[in-house]
């Protein structure tokens, strides 16, 4: 690739003139323009670089599952375990840069503090009666409301510290992941289902808010904070989703007309935003939902055959999704026009016709 030396060494030879340098930068620049905004469209993410990579993502997991077991739930064992992993990311994220195995590396380090048992109170009989203490039954055991969120936070301050020393982006939506624990267990219990979906609504916005922060801050996705953006993105939509979705319809199993086209609505809804902020979570976790509806209309239409509903609405899904897929760019052209000129520019650009 030219660099600026290049075009001054070629003009100092008279290779080229200082008009045709100038009109070569100018040509590359936009060039490089076109290419990043195709680039952000692709929403890129770096998850490997080599099968290196995968190499000691197989050693990460088969060592933690070692030290797991000979941990066990003893405090000891699970500290011993957490300052294995951390000492490991030191060589192998800080040092090597290793992306997939950092993932891991992280997921198990805030596991392994998760489950050190000193500030836990001591278990109480409070067996699950809903879905909702069955989540949190099954998360923490039957321990106190008070050690709950004690565990969730400082798991969320462990993940908190990986980020800090690391700098890797998925350890930001561990944090994030953290936070939203914490707050479920704190207040989620006292809450009716409605309500509960409410709270979960404004932690996955709560999310989308902090990804969006990262993204106005990189319109072109060529730094780390697109990759921050990406990992808090990838916990913001199924929050959203699952907390819209159940609010309209807070059963799948009875589902009706109404509650139906209401789904599509808000899968619609999440679409264009999706298409605008040029992010595909969104739509993705949406498609479990939409699945259902058209599983539905199948079934509406007197068809009740299983293997046939089933089969068919996977047929329609990967239509929807292949088709939004090839009109990702063309739709998203006539939209941004819709958007304020300023909100735009810190949007990833696209490549004009």
């Amino acid at each position: 690739m030219l660099q600026q030396e290049d075009l001054d060494a070629a003009v100092a030879k008279g290779i080229l003139t200082e008009a045709q340098a100038a009109g070569l930068r100018e040509f590359a620049l936009q060039r490089e323009k076109e290419r990043i905004a195709i680039l952000g469209h692709e929403e890129r993410f770096r998850f490997m670089r080599g099968f290196n990579d995968f190499f000691f993502a197989v050693g990460v997991i088969l060592l933690t599952a070692g030290l797991a077991f000979f941990a066990g739930s003893s405090t000891i064992g699970n500290l011993v375990g957490a300052a294995v992993i951390w000492a490991l990311a030191e060589l192998l994220v800080r040092r090597m840069r290793l992306v997939l195995p950092g993932i891991l590396l992280a997921s198990f380090f805030v596991v392994f503090v998760f489950h050190v048992g000193f500030w836990a109170a001591p278990p109480m009989l409070d067996f699950p009666t809903n879905a909702m203490d069955g989540f949190l039954y099954g998360a923490f055991g039957g321990v106190s409301p008070l050690a709950k969120v004690a565990k969730s936070l400082i798991a969320t301050l462990a993940a908190l510290g990986f980020y800090v020393r690391f700098r890797l982006p998925f350890a930001l939506m561990l944090v994030a992941a953290g936070l939203v624990l914490t707050v479920v267990a704190a207040v989620g219990p006292s809450l009716t289902p409605w309500l509960f979906s409410m709270l979960l609504l404004v932690c996955g916005l709560g999310v989308f808010a902090a990804a969006m922060f990262y993204d106005l801050s990189d319109p072109e996705r060529t730094t780390r904070r697109a990759d921050c953006a990406f990992w808090l993105h990838l916990l913001a939509a199924p929050l959203i989703v699952h907390s819209l979705v159940s609010a309209a319809a807070p059963t799948m199993v009875t589902i009706n007309a109404v509650s139906a086209v209401t789904i599509i609505a808000i899968v619609a809804l999440l679409a264009v935003v999706a298409v605008v902020i040029d992010r595909r979570a969104l739509f993705v976790s949406a498609l479990s939902y939409l699945g259902i509806v058209i599983a539905y209309a199948i079934r509406t239409a007197g068809i009740s055959a299983g293997e046939f509903v089933l089969f068919t609405t996977l047929l329609i899904l990967g239509v929807l999704v292949l088709t939004l897929g090839v009109g990702w760019l063309p739709l998203r052209r006539p939209l941004m026009t819709l958007i304020p000129a300023g909100l735009a520019r810190r949007l990833p650009p696209v490549v004009p016709v």
